[in-house]
């Protein structure tokens, strides 16, 4: 069964899951579910006093406290395989820790991988684990790690994991997706791991920090409901219960992980039913939260309480930093007269995306003129000509297609924040090109299959991949081998699809990055879909906490906090 989101309608994937975010765009979604009748929400359920660290345990000097930190929704699961949301990544990313991490400037760092070594062709990869020990004390070996790959990559499982696609490169995968053995993933022996690919892969890397591709206990598969109620990880923070659904979660420190948390726990409360995150604010403000979601239309005014972050992502003050999600409208380029590039290209330029970003989202948003976000390794910015607002150029190239345009309907998934980019959108074209535009707003099932199937012209796409490299916008939504799949506006140009193939089996970092920026280069140029928006983040963290950032792309690590800043 597919699970259901927070206004009530399920989220429709394919067998990988990226449709979820395609279709769904899940943190444009939950935004868009405020409705006039949400406006007095029911307060959360109270959470639990935070226990006294006094359990014996060896305390470092500097550690103390409580960090509190408010989530807008309940995670939808906290065992690794799982994990699709940013408060479900949150929390597997304190109780587990992957091979590798990402540093502040998104660098890959060793993590419960002590060193690696790749061989010269690129396809071999040993992983020299640290001597470390999971929650209950068990050791954590290489087939921990074998044992959670095998468990995502099996896609004849139910429920099915979301994350099989970040072990596609492994050899044995398709093999494994059908139920047998991932070939390419073995033990070596206790402390050493060796993943083989199938051909090189220089993003591979960071895939595998991805809080999901962590190791797990034998217990995960021996007892999976307990598993998902209390996972038992080998991360920085622990659970000593289980988790309290639409309530809390609380996680405590562990104190034999080679990166120990600097505060005794970290208790994080649901605000489920808080909308419009007023109370989220009202508790920021009385020192209930350290760490809080605002919305939109609270920022300046959080500004002013609680100043700005220096960098958009480094506490304390107002979060804002760009995200690495995307908002798009997307074309199905199959259907005239949007199969000419320069008819799309026309429509594009007619939108106003800084007044989207400014006024209509209230900034919370940047207006977008690429596909691949600025925060992600190898985007480029302004790669896109045709997303600037020009509307007499957008008059001249439409009127150069001889086109006869009347009317046009722009599709998308119900929520007040979609059906007020549509409305300023539709605006736009119908200003510069007196074209009547129609708004079709659809709930989020039928709104997916008929994208799916092939029914409508122009839509909203929502993108934020698991794995934060630019073949992950470009590949799955603009390679040909996606049609049907990914690839919803049904985008094939031949030349593109080699240069993405070649970018897939070069092993230098540096020329594949190049490789795809000149992919998306092309696929800008021919306007499949029109970038509008990149998202930021809308989180205070209060002068109470130090050592906490908010990164542009993944969970913020919260073993550096530490609380007893300004009061």
């Amino acid at each position: 069964m597919a699970p259901v989101g927070r206004c009530g309608m399920r989220i429709y994937c394919n067998r990988r899951l990226r449709l979820f975010f395609a279709t769904v765009g899940l943190v444009a979604f939950v935004v868009g579910c405020t409705t006039p009748e949400q406006q007095l929400p029911a307060p959360p359920p109270i959470p639990p006093v935070p226990s006294d660290a006094g359990s014996g345990e060896s305390v470092a000097p500097g550690a103390r406290g409580t960090l509190r930190i408010g989530l807008p929704a309940d995670p939808l699961s906290i065992d690794p395989r799982f994990v699709v949301d940013d408060g479900g990544e949150l929390i597997v990313g304190a109780l587990f820790e992957p091979l590798v991490r990402l540093d502040d400037r998104l660098r890959v760092m060793p993590a419960a991988a002590e060193s690696f070594d790749i061989s010269s062709d690129r396809m071999t990869w040993r992983f020299a684990l640290r001597d470390a020990t999971f929650h209950d004390g068990t050791p954590v070996t290489a087939e921990d790690f074998a044992r959670a790959f095998q468990r995502i990559a099996d896609e004849t499982a139910r429920p099915l994991s979301p994350l099989g696609h970040l072990l596609e490169p492994v050899a044995g995968w398709s093999q494994a997706s059908r139920g047998g053995a991932l070939s390419g993933v073995f033990a070596e022996s206790d402390e050493v791991l060796v993943i083989q690919l199938r051909q090189p892969d220089p993003g591979f890397l960071y895939a595998l920090a991805h809080p999901g591709l962590a190791p797990v206990p034998s217990v995960a598969d021996e007892d999976p409901d307990a598993f998902t109620e209390r996972p038992i990880g080998n991360g920085p923070f622990q659970m000593l219960e289980p988790r309290q659904p639409g309530a809390f979660v609380r996680l405590v420190r562990n104190p034999a992980h080679h990166r120990a948390p600097l505060v005794d726990e970290v208790l994080l409360t649901i605000y489920a039913d808080d909308t419009t995150r007023q109370r989220q604010l009202d508790d920021l403000r009385n020192g209930v939260l350290h760490v809080g979601h605002i919305a939109p239309g609270h920022l300046d005014e959080a500004r002013e309480h609680f100043g700005s972050s220096v960098d958009g992502y480094t506490g304390p003050g107002v979060i804002d930093g760009i995200t690495s999600t995307v908002y798009l409208y997307a074309f199905n380029v199959d259907e005239p007269p949007f199969d000419d590039p320069t008819v799309r290209r026309a429509i594009s330029m007619t939108i106003d995306r800084n007044y989207l970003a400014d006024a209509v989202m209230q900034g919370s948003r940047v207006a977008a003129t690429s596909i691949v976000p600025p925060p992600v390794p190898g985007s480029q910015p302004g790669v896109c000509a045709y997303c600037t607002h020009d509307p007499v150029r957008a008059i001249e190239l439409f009127n150069s297609t001889g086109v006869d345009l009347t009317s046009m309907t722009l599709t998308y998934s119900r929520g007040a924040t979609h059906a007020a980019i549509a409305e300023q959108v539709a605006a736009d074209i119908e200003r510069a090109l007196g074209i009547n535009v129609n708004l079709r707003g659809m709930d989020l099932a039928p709104f997916a299959q008929s994208i799916a199937a092939g029914n409508v012209s122009v839509f909203r796409l929502g993108w934020r991949p698991t794995r934060p490299t630019p073949d992950a916008y470009l590949r799955p939504l603009f390679h040909s081998s996606n049609i049907g799949g990914d690839n919803l506006s049904r985008y094939d140009r031949a030349d593109v699809d080699e240069i993405l193939d070649q970018a897939q089996a070069v092993p230098e970092l540096g020329t594949w990055l190049r490789r795809l920026q000149e992919a998306e280069q092309l696929i800008v140029d021919d306007m499949a879909v029109m970038p509008l928006l990149y998202y930021r983040h809308s989180v205070v963290i209060t002068p109470q906490v130090e050592g906490v950032r908010w990164p542009p792309v993944g969970a913020a690590d919260l073993t550096e906090a530490r609380l007893g800043g300004a009061q």
